[in-house]
């Protein structure tokens, strides 16, 4: 599997930096799905949050990318499905197959007639907590080549990261925010530190399981942090546990 380095990650995060210097506006899942039509010549981008089950549009490019999403929620089937369902990346050349029409007799063939033939859906995970879909687009057939699928994984990764810190209340004005902790809440600071130590993993790693979590229950981050280091909250590497 074609995987991003630190580098690549860097440099998509200073295209979506740029295009929303751009567009005169914050750092926004906005600005990263128009980015990744741009950078990754696809024809539209969607961003889909899960909440209670239910895929959200937090972000489409077009109308397509929002009919896709929506088609496949009412057929359920599809590649976004698959993925939502618990799969890995579903990367999908050429929806207009008998193989494609046979996985998905229902939506590919209406997929195709909306004008969407190849489609690409990442998921954006933290261990086992699904945070959303970052779906990619294109009317003609083709794979992702090497380098845009690398790039592809990295702006699922930065999708994830603008997710969680919305949810934390994270300020990301002048960019994709890294993994740093709110310096004003000392007990997500402790917090995170005890997740490190449950989970045997460093800081950075600890502070997304946590952001996922608080995500992944629409719970304040402080709330969270305060069960945690008053032990009522484990985290654990099968799932976090009361």
């Amino acid at each position: 599997m074609v995987r991003y380095t630190t580098d690549r990650l860097t440099r998509v995060s200073g295209w979506i930096a740029e295009k929303a210097v751009e567009l005169d506006a914050p750092v926004s899942v906005g600005a990263l799905c128009q980015t990744a039509v741009m950078r990754l010549g696809v024809s539209g981008a969607v961003l889909t949050m899960d909440t209670s089950g239910w895929p959200e549009v937090r972000c489409a490019t077009d109308a397509l990318g929002a009919q896709l999403t929506e088609l496949q929620v009412t057929v359920g089937e599809g590649p976004a499905v698959d993925v939502w369902r618990g799969g890995g990346p579903a990367l999908v050349a050429d929806l207009d197959t008998p193989s494609s029409q046979a996985r998905w007799p229902m939506f590919a063939p209406l997929a195709v007639k909306a004008g969407a033939v190849s489609l690409f859906a990442l998921p954006l995970c933290v261990g086992a907590i699904r945070v959303g879909l970052l779906s990619l687009y294109r009317a003609e057939a083709g794979h992702l080549d090497a380098p845009a699928l690398a790039d592809s994984l990295a702006f699922a990764e930065l999708a994830l990261r603008l997710l969680l810190d919305e949810q934390a209340g994270l300020n990301t004005a002048g960019g994709v925010a890294e993994d740093v902790l709110p310096l004003h809440n000392p007990q997500v600071h402790q917090a995170t530190g005890m997740v490190a130590a449950q989970l045997d993993v460093g800081m950075a790693d600890a502070f997304a399981h946590l952001r996922a979590r608080a995500f992944a229950e629409q719970t304040p981050l402080s709330d969270l942090a305060a069960d945690v280091v008053a032990r009522r909250r484990r985290f654990d590497r099968d799932g976090e546990r009361s």
